[in-house]
């Protein structure tokens, strides 16, 4: 049993989440509860009225979250901790909004700055277009259990990396989503609570069909399914986990770094910018409400100018240089 707030918290928590459900997504809100708990207790453990919280508490609160860590040990990221402000300013609006205090606290203090960069979880094309080809050969593995795993996991790489979807967004469509001719995938509620449309590729949309028409029956195997109205028959934590351990077996397998589900959308804004995709058309494609959070792919790394700066410097390593110089180092030695 998780953490019971006091009474006046507890009331307060349960207005809060009652005002915000029907303006947040489904999955927002599920994160919502979360921390709205974790924000409240911090207060109620220091013994604070909410009604009465200063901008020196305020101040408190955000020093304390860098001492919150993940359950392996590590510090959390920069982004949990802003998600974590933005959930007290929120709550702290709300208290305003209900005249349960004059002014809010949070509404002045800034956010750390989140560093940008690019998840290391992307493969380069060369290495999903191994991993995607040896996923499709799911028929050759010895036994009917292991194929059909494969198999529904080449299924919801192929969308993945075709949509640029979530795995939480891909794990709530139904059928209806999918118009497979004319290659779109209707989103209903996505990140931010906000409709969308996602597309598929020629190739994407042909092993959906198979999947819907023949597949996902075998899949499913007539066993009932708590979720067997959505097109992949898990929720997302379940079909998250068993997609992402299958992953880590094939790309050690292969000897590629490990992607994750979420490393399909990544690898898929990168390659298109790589072949030259316009950046807008991208922001479209991976549903990016500002530009800015598709910019994020244009951010390359020291290793990676490193190696540019090697592979076209037109002053390159060559056979003369190779030649040349110990040739000359030996006849300054020789006198």
């Amino acid at each position: 049993m998780g953490y019971v707030l006091s009474a006046p918290y507890d009331d307060i928590y349960d207005s809060f989440l009652a005002y915000q459900k029907p303006r947040v997504s489904a999955q927002g809100y599920e994160k919502l509860v979360d921390r709205t708990r974790r924000v409240l207790r911090w207060f109620e453990g220091e013994d604070l009225l909410l009604e009465e919280v200063t901008i020196r508490d305020a101040v408190r609160y955000q020093a304390s979250l860098s001492e919150l860590v993940t359950r392996t040990g590590t510090p959390v990221t920069t982004g949990t901790v802003i998600n974590y402000l933005k959930t007290a300013r929120s709550l702290f609006a709300w208290l305003v909004e209900t005249e349960r205090m004059k002014t809010n606290p949070f509404s002045e203090l800034p956010y750390p700055k989140a560093p940008e960069h690019l998840s290391r979880n992307v493969l380069t094309e060369a290495q999903m277009g191994c991993l995607l080809s040896h996923l499709a050969r799911f028929d050759e593995l010895p036994n009917p259990v292991a194929r059909i795993r494969r198999y529904r996991v080449h299924v919801v790489a192929e969308f993945l990396y075709a949509t640029g979807l979530r795995i939480a967004e891909a794990a709530s469509l139904i059928d209806a989503n999918l118009d497979l001719t004319s290659r779109l995938v209707y989103l209903p509620e996505g990140k931010g609570g906000k409709p969308r449309t996602a597309f598929l590729s020629g190739y994407a949309a042909e092993v959906m069909a198979r999947y819907l028409s023949r597949g996902r029956e075998m899949v499913f195997s007539n066993y009932p399914r708590d979720h067997g109205e959505t097109i992949f028959g898990v929720d997302k934590h379940r079909i998250n986990v068993v997609v992402n351990k299958e992953l880590r077996e094939v790309c050690a397998e292969l000897g590629i770094p490990t992607i994750t589900c979420h490393g399909f959308r990544h690898s898929l804004g990168t390659h298109l910018l790589r072949a030259g995709c316009d950046m807008r058309h991208i922001q479209a494609i991976l549903g990016h409400e500002s530009l800015s959070s598709t910019q994020i792919y244009t951010k390359v790394d020291k290793d990676d100018l490193k190696r540019s700066l090697d592979a076209f410097h037109p002053r390159k390593w060559n056979y003369v240089d190779a030649v040349v110089v110990p040739t000359l180092v030996a006849g300054a030695a020789a006198q």
